[in-house]
């Protein structure tokens, strides 16, 4: 009984072994023709990674256009081994972390921030802290990774 028992135990391990293989060449096969906003997560961490996240555009609002200016330029990185997500949002270091759901979800949770006084640069932090809070999905189209809500644009960023 013992030795049939053992046996069913390892068929059961073989066959759930192939049916995994052929999951994820069919699940290979179903990603190589979909556009870089509605790839996997696992996909979407590799991108992300390893970059600097320029930010330019802010609630429809070229940076450069910004009245002032922040002093330092904004921008993120992914630590994607850690979904980890840190930068500057204009004035002061933020560090927290991400996570990637389907369907592009994107939530970012246990953001910290430095408490620096930027005198009158504090607009764009004041909106990246607001976004960061805000921010449900995102899309990766054509090197602009967009931070939105619902379907609305808040923060853009190039890589860099």
């Amino acid at each position: 009984m013992k030795n049939f028992f053992l046996i069913i135990c390892a068929c059961f391990f073989i066959l759930g072994t192939g049916m995994n293989a052929c999951k994820s060449q069919e699940t290979a096969k179903q990603e190589a023709g979909k556009p870089a906003s509605v790839i996997s997560s696992t996909k979407t961490d590799e991108i992300l990674g390893d970059k600097k996240w320029k930010l330019f555009e802010i609630n429809g609002i070229a940076i450069s256009e910004m009245k002032p200016q922040p002093t330092i330029e904004a921008f993120m990185t992914f630590n994607v081994t850690e979904n980890r997500v840190s930068g500057n949002s204009g004035c002061n270091d933020f560090a927290g972390t991400y996570k990637i759901g389907p369907d592009n979800r994107l939530n970012f949770s246990g953001m910290i921030s430095t408490r620096k006084m930027c005198m009158d640069n504090m607009t764009v932090e004041d909106e990246m802290n607001k976004i960061f809070q805000a921010v449900d999905n995102y899309t990766l189209q054509d090197g602009i990774l967009s931070l939105n809500q619902a379907q609305t644009p808040l923060a853009r960023f190039t890589a860099e």
